[in-house]
């Protein structure tokens, strides 16, 4: 019995998320797939079963400041493409 396979679009598709998205969960190994010819390969059976677990949330993006606490009065952050911190004023 053959399985059946899908792209990445095709997988990006069904859970709504850019293909990018399926790309990092595929580089980074939280969902299930083969690479053959520079190309990602879901099996659908891979892609249930990751989808019942997924919830597809935004987060921070890199080199974004914190949430800032209540009682903190500053943030300082390390900026790697300056190599430098900077201090943000609340």
């Amino acid at each position: 019995m053959k399985p059946d396979l899908m792209s990445a679009s095709e997988a990006a598709q069904r859970l709504s998320v850019h293909p990018k998205t399926i790309g990092r969960l595929l580089r980074i190994g939280k969902l299930a797939g083969l690479k053959i010819a520079n190309r990602w390969l879901i099996e659908e059976a891979a892609l249930a079963e990751f989808s019942r677990g997924y919830v597809g949330k935004r987060g921070w993006r890199k080199g974004r400041a914190r949430k800032v606490k209540e009682n903190e009065s500053c943030v300082i952050r390390e900026s790697k493409q300056r190599g430098a911190s900077r201090r943000i004023q609340h």
